[in-house]
């Protein structure tokens, strides 16, 4: 793989891992959204790196 395929890899699954997040925050279920904007993050710092 290409380091721009690696780079778009992270950063695709980010997005669908921040929708999820999103979602779980409206049905209050606030611990699994904390889980999955820690997961975004690390994605993203992946992603940077």
């Amino acid at each position: 793989m290409e380091k721009n395929d690696l780079i778009d890899f992270w950063v695709e699954t980010a997005e669908n891992d921040y929708c999820t997040m999103q979602n779980l925050y409206t049905s209050k279920d606030y611990h699994w959204s904390l889980f999955m904007g820690h997961l975004v993050i690390e994605k993203l710092l992946k992603a940077y790196i």
